[in-house]
């Protein structure tokens, strides 16, 4: 491509998982291996942006929430509060599927999920209900942070960026990145972004994001009530710039060639 983007190091990376080979992270500050329920999740060897796949079909799993799972500690950035700093980071996954066409009309869809509860202390990626009394048809991506917030109210401590208008029965590949910064700094400073296809979709900043965490008891979810394939799933201890972002959309290889050598070796 023959752009370089200086923040794209392995020094940042806390997990990236290729889906190339199998469903273990290629490179992870924590555990690699997930936790998988073999009758809804799959690795499919072909058919990624780049070689293998992982592959989900649980719209049918209401609640249980046990699709895939990797260990947090190490593997998502945290920072307690308290500390004089807060925590920044960048969640980054491709998705295939059509949302409008493929899921269960009765629940939410995560594909990303990290969290006590959705409403309290978390971060996630989700596909909103169709005809949902504020977004209305079709369903709606939207990256939630909700800070400590033990009456677990979607009403309270949280915060939502919406993309609407996916389009994405068209049978492709899309990536999805949020980032975010400050969280835990006491501050309200923080701030948040949605991109799709390496565009810009949503911000939100000045706000005050406190969320306490034990983080062994805490996983990394992904497709939780979701159908369709998900790739290059890439988790930084920093929020990426547009610019990083756009590169990182663009880009016609695996995302860790950007850093310039393979994790894995």
């Amino acid at each position: 491509m023959g752009q370089t983007i200086e923040t794209f190091s392995q020094d940042i990376v806390c997990l990236y998982a290729s889906f190339d080979e199998g469903l273990s992270a290629d490179f992870c500050r924590g555990d690699s291996e997930p936790t998988v329920n073999e009758s809804l999740v799959r690795h499919e060897p072909s058919g990624g942006r780049f070689g293998g796949r992982l592959v989900v079909d649980a719209a049918d799993n209401v609640w249980a929430e046990d699709e895939f799972l990797y260990r947090a500690p190490g593997n998502f950035p945290y920072t307690p509060a308290g500390t004089g700093s807060g925590f920044d980071g960048t969640i980054s996954m491709w998705l295939k599927g059509d949302p409008d066409a493929d899921l269960n009309d009765e629940y939410p869809v995560d594909p990303f999920h990290i969290s006590r509860h959705a409403a309290d202390a978390s971060f996630y990626l989700d596909l909103t209900r169709p005809n949902d009394w504020r977004y209305g048809s079709p369903r709606r991506l939207r990256f939630g942070f909700y800070g400590d917030s033990p009456a677990q109210n979607m009403f309270e401590g949280g915060w939502l960026l919406v993309a609407g208008e996916l389009g994405w029965d068209d049978g492709n590949w899309h990536q999805v990145v949020a980032t975010f910064q400050n969280a835990n700094s006491g501050s309200d400073d923080a701030r948040a972004a949605l991109y799709i296809d390496g565009r810009l979709r949503a911000t939100m900043s000045g706000y005050e994001h406190s969320l306490t965490w034990d983080l062994q008891s805490l996983g990394i979810g992904l497709g939780q009530r979701y159908v369709g394939s998900i790739d290059e799933l890439l988790i930084l201890d920093r929020a990426l710039s547009a610019a990083a972002v756009a590169v990182l959309f663009q880009s016609d290889q695996p995302a860790r060639l950007l850093w310039g050598s393979d994790p894995a070796g």
